[in-house]
């Protein structure tokens, strides 16, 4: 294989692990808390353990909790909402282990909001579930608390070791099997970066998602899809890329970053209204402001050409503001900042790229198609989601992913012996950076191209004009060494936007959060397959 770095073993530290886990999100982080104690766990993440996708969470988590509620139910709206390209096997054991890991976290100290009497979780609904079944913490701040209570469990497990500004560069491989990773970081007070060899018996990737990929999106700034791109250079299994989720509401105001506006909102109640404060989701789908996220978010894109107007609203007004402002409390601080009261004013709103259903894919346990390699959270395919994630069950999926890979690679790597062997394996020097290659320039460049040409709607023309930029792009960055996370971010962010466009040029029809203008019917045979 080819990695970024010109590599020779002898030339790096090296580090021996029994598990390495790359990311450190919910999926990684349950992962760690799976493995045997007696196994040694390396964990490195870009940033530190709150710069995440999961600690972003604002929704809830999606379980079958309430005893009017049955995981027969939970499956039927999953599987409606993946548009026939669910595995329904998948679907099935993912929803039945929900309850298992919610009690599981509770005993960890997450504390889930409660109801009015206390004596048990309050329950709400989103888009696409036909129940109240989204538990949720401090109102919107799922994520922050779920993780509170994992990086705490993390932080008493004297087996778990935590690199955080590390930077997975590449997976390493040997006749075939993963055996470890090569990665950069840099010490306080450091201008350049260090690399080191991490060789391990068992190697969970677990790096999030791939929305800095397009110029629109609520994902933080590590999610330059660095784990689908490293899994692809050495051999995995990559599927479903076209499948990017657009969240329909997007805080869009001019010059400010991106911020999500819950689903939890339209499921509380809030009205999505246009320009003209006309209430326009019934026009297009019966279910109104509480069908799927890809229904959503095409009906806005609709609205917003026929109102010539660069956003839509939700609106509160008719709830009572005191109240709105309690249940959505970090919404609330986030829109105060731009002058908006959530309880009485409209919230400007846009679609923006928010979660890839495709990714590494994996079998039941969390198994790639990579030896030794294992995959759970965003970064993973595992067939749970199909065409269109329903929402609130990303959670649910990196927990029992992240619970099912860290355990049975742990038990796999309890099988293997210490005797490690550095091969003499190394790949050919690339050219050293060009100056004149505007790093920002490209990244920006590509950002605003993913989003203009293969957005939430696409069409065949323009695929193949994004393909034809990408490769031209790609010829000289790809080919070209850098020496810092900027330049590997952008080559990655060029490998995954490649693969998403091919693919979606390949699916010629529209499903789920896939819709081509020129195919705009399913068809009879794209629910059983995978490109």
């Amino acid at each position: 294989m080819r990695y970024l770095v010109p590599f020779h073993p002898k030339r790096y530290p090296h580090f021996f692990t029994d598990i390495l886990i790359i990311g450190s999100g919910l999926a990684g982080l349950r992962a760690a808390l799976a493995v045997h104690p007696s196994l040694n766990v390396l964990v490195v993440c870009k940033e530190g353990l709150e710069g995440s996708n999961s600690h972003n969470a604002q929704g809830g988590i999606a379980t079958v909790w309430d005893k009017a509620d049955t995981f027969a139910e939970h499956v039927a709206d999953t599987l409606i909402a993946g548009g026939e390209l669910c595995d329904q096997r998948v679907v099935e054991h993912v929803v039945q282990c929900g309850p298992k890991e919610i009690r599981q976290l509770i005993e960890l100290g997450v504390q889930f909001d409660r109801n009015e009497t206390g004596n048990d979780l309050d329950l709400s609904r989103e888009g696409g579930h036909g129940r109240d079944r989204i538990l949720h913490a401090n109102g919107d701040s799922t994520g922050r608390e779920i993780m509170r209570g994992l990086i705490a469990a993390v932080k008493q497990r004297p087996n778990i070791r935590v690199w955080r500004n590390t930077f997975a560069l590449d997976l390493l491989t040997q006749n075939g099997v993963c055996c470890g990773a090569i990665a950069s970081w840099t010490m306080p007070g450091q201008d350049h970066a260090e690399k080191e060899i991490i060789w391990t018996k068992q190697t969970i990737l677990a790096s999030g998602g791939i929305g800095q990929v397009y110029r629109e999106t609520t994902n933080p700034d590590v999610a330059t899809g660095d784990g689908v791109a490293m899994a692809w250079r050495a051999g995995a299994e990559i599927r479903d890329m076209e499948f990017v989720q657009f969240h329909p509401t997007v805080l869009y105001i001019a010059g400010s970053s991106r911020s999500l506006i819950s689903e939890a909102m339209r499921g509380e109640g809030a009205y999505l209204v246009d320009k003209n404060g006309y209430r326009f989701m019934h026009d297009y789908d019966t279910r109104g402001e509480l069908a799927p996220r890809d229904v959503v978010s095409n009906s806005i894109v609709a609205q917003m050409q026929k109102t010539n107007h660069p956003n839509v609203y939700l609106d509160f007004s008719h709830k009572d503001a005191a109240w709105v402002r309690t249940r959505f409390p970090g919404i609330a601080e986030t829109c105060h900042k731009f002058g908006i009261d959530i309880g009485k004013d409209k919230i400007p709103v846009r679609p923006g790229v928010h979660y890839l259903m495709g990714g590494v894919t994996v079998d039941i346990d969390g198994r790639t198609t990579l030896p030794r390699l294992w995959a759970a959270g965003e970064v993973s395919s595992t067939g749970l989601h199909g065409a269109n994630r329903l929402a609130s069950n990303s959670l649910l999926e990196a927990l029992v992913f992240g619970e099912s890979a860290g355990r049975l690679a742990s038990e796999e790597a309890m099988t293997q012996t210490n005797d490690y062997h550095v091969e003499p394996i190394e790949n050919k020097p690339l050219p050293t950076l060009d100056e004149t290659i505007d790093v920002t320039d490209i990244r920006n460049a590509l950002k605003s191209l993913m989003w203009r040409k293969a957005g939430v709607v696409r069409n065949g023309e323009q695929l193949r004009e994004a393909l034809h930029d990408i490769a031209r792009w790609s010829h000289y960055v790809l080919e070209t060494q850098f020496p810092s996370n900027s330049g590997w971010e952008l080559q990655n962010m060029l490998t995954v936007a490649r693969l998403i466009v091919c693919a979606a040029l390949t699916r010629q029809e529209s499903r789920g959060a896939h819709q081509r203008q020129d195919f705009p019917e399913m068809s009879p045979k794209g629910g059983q397959t995978h490109y």
